[in-house]
């Protein structure tokens, strides 16, 4: 799965799409409102998914924010996400069966919180479906041999 292409932006909610970028923003597919928008990088904070990570307490100390939601997936039918409206403990339970490893010092309940709300957004608008497509198209489209590119 590929979420290079996939970004959040402070104060807007959601999980947006990159479409092409300019010398002063961005130009997204707003998947809230299904329509394309262009987004100033002066005025808003956007970071791509594709950069985002999680403490751990292994050695490497993060994982890929992306393998986590791997690992949501493959539990999505045995252990559901909590609910928005949920305790901290119930937050912090989710996760800990999720991703055991995860530093309990460094990842807070709102960064569990996010997590979820991005995950279960992600999944209603068929965003992870669409990165495994692409990733899987551009695995194709690449040669099996180096020496023929």
């Amino acid at each position: 799965m590929n979420l290079e292409k996939f970004l959040v932006i402070a104060g807007v909610p959601g999980v947006h799409k990159l479409i092409s970028s300019r010398s002063n923003g961005l130009v997204i597919e707003d998947r809230q409102q299904g329509r394309t928008r262009f987004v100033p990088v002066r005025q808003q904070q956007v970071t791509p998914l594709a950069t985002v990570a999680v403490y751990t307490e292994t050695d490497e100390g993060t994982i890929p924010l992306v393998e986590v939601f791997g690992k949501m997936l493959d539990q999505y039918d045995d252990n559901p996400p909590v609910g928005l409206d949920a305790s901290s403990a119930d937050f912090r339970d989710y996760f800990s069966r999720v991703l055991p490893e995860h530093d309990r010092d460094r990842v807070h309940i709102n960064d569990i919180k996010k997590c979820i709300k991005w995950f279960n957004f992600m999944r209603e608008k068929g965003i992870f479906e669409e990165a495994k497509r692409e990733a899987e198209k551009e695995a194709a489209d690449e040669p099996a041999d180096p020496k023929e590119a």
